[in-house]
């Protein structure tokens, strides 16, 4: 059998015939719904029954498509056997990578969703002028990726990060992982490194997007989630809201109190001085200094050790009544931004950190608690707080997601450039 075109190829064959993207179309629905039915699949792809047979079987041929079993979620009927079609999985790779000081990583996906490989990424975060480093060591944990597979088959680099970004440019105006760097363009960075089409997208946008297509927000239409770090992301209307310039949800920067110290935009008494974890951690680590014994000791190997907010977690799990109020403190902050913010956009949900499931006492229900003032005078508002699905360790898969499926967007629609945008997601 003779090895398949990658679909870089499928692409510039299609462009250069000028064909109508049946193909491509049919190539993106079999990814987006993986083990679908051929008659599903006509269904959505608004084609007859001969015209979906006849191509499938072409592409199923020319080996881009494979038959296994049907999934329920994609069409099979109670008590009767259908086939479904999968992607070959080594048609196209795409590397998705979460460049921030959070769980950072950098992860390979081939065709069929599956991590080839991941690499933690080893990010600096306390220096100052840290940007060369961790550019370095995004560098080569891509190329540590890309030396996997054959070059030609490497479709995308989407990047999740958090800061103040220009996505359609590429501009990286301000991320504390590319501290002292300045404006920074990001995507010159991967194209002059690797030649290959990129995605930006910060990572307050990217969670309302995966909890829409994969978490607690699948049915919803209007909700709000916001970080631990207090970023919020807006989805109003069906739609990923971003703001005219890109930059809404920094709800850290709403103003709370009239003292504090002065933050970067020249204001004080922001919601920033009170939520970031490392002013727990500080916290922490300054009692076990002074001679302290805090419970979360028995999870560190030395006085020393970093404070990170799982240890925090599992240590309210197992009933440290100290942290508890340290985490209730935090979120009565985030339950009072949420309120401000539930007034002007009346959500139908907002939706915390998928960890917060494990220790809502003292974070959703702080949060419900202060949402019950929402419509007191008989106004029947009411907005529900909730733990979204969507862990930031899937964040690579989700931002590898969105990068495929804009190269497929902007080749079905005939663009000479694939990649080059980023699209308005809707889902």
């Amino acid at each position: 059998m003779h090895t398949p075109l990658s679909l870089k190829e499928v692409i510039e064959k299609s462009r250069e015939l000028r064909q109508d993207n049946k193909t491509l179309k049919l190539l993106e629905l079999i990814w987006q719904n993986p083990g679908i039915a051929r008659r599903d699949i006509g269904t959505l792809a608004k084609l007859s029954r001969g015209t979906v047979t006849t191509n499938i079987a072409q592409l199923i041929e020319e080996g881009y498509v494979k038959e296994g079993e049907a999934l329920p979620e994609n069409g099979t009927r109670p008590g009767r056997s259908t086939t479904g079609l999968y992607l070959v999985p080594d048609l196209f790779y795409a590397i998705g990578v979460s460049f921030s000081l959070e769980q950072p990583k950098a992860s390979l996906f081939d065709a069929a969703g599956r991590a080839v490989r991941e690499i933690p990424l080893p990010i600096i975060k306390t220096i100052e002028n840290n940007f060369s480093t961790n550019l370095a060591i995004l560098e080569k944990a891509v190329q540590e990726l890309m030396s996997l597979v054959p070059r030609s088959r490497i479709l995308t680099i989407g990047l999740s990060v958090a800061g103040i970004i220009d996505f359609d440019k590429g501009d990286v105006l301000y991320s504390a992982i590319l501290d002292g760097c300045g404006k920074f363009n990001l995507k010159d960075f991967i194209r002059d490194r690797f030649g290959i089409p990129s995605f930006l997208i910060n990572v307050a946008h990217l969670f309302p997007v995966m909890e829409k297509r994969w978490g607690a927000a699948k049915e919803m239409s209007d909700f709000i989630t916001l970080t631990d770090s207090c970023a919020a992301g807006f989805f109003l209307n069906g739609k990923l809201y971003r703001g005219w310039q890109k930059h809404a949800g920094e709800l850290s920067y709403m103003k709370v109190t009239e003292d504090q110290e002065t933050a970067a935009d020249g204001r004080n008494g922001l919601l920033t001085f009170h939520t970031p974890f490392f002013l727990l951690e500080h916290r922490l680590a300054k009692m076990i200094a002074n001679g302290g014994r805090p419970k979360i000791l028995q999870q560190m190997k030395s006085p020393g050790d970093p404070i990170t907010l799982e240890m925090v977690i599992r240590s309210i799990e197992s009933g440290d009544k100290f942290l508890e109020q340290l985490m209730t403190e935090r979120y009565e902050w985030h339950a009072e931004a949420l309120l401000n913010t539930a007034y002007m956009l009346n959500p139908e949900a907002v939706l915390l950190e998928e960890w917060t499931a494990r220790c809502p006492q003292c974070t959703v229900d702080v949060v419900e608690r202060k949402m019950s003032s929402y419509g007191m005078s008989d106004w029947h508002l009411r907005t529900r707080v909730l733990s979204g699905k969507c862990s930031r360790e899937m964040i690579p898969l989700a931002v590898a997601y969105l990068a495929t499926e804009t190269i497929f967007e902007e080749a079905i629609a005939g663009n000479d450039n694939p990649g080059t945008h980023n699209k308005q997601h809707t889902h």
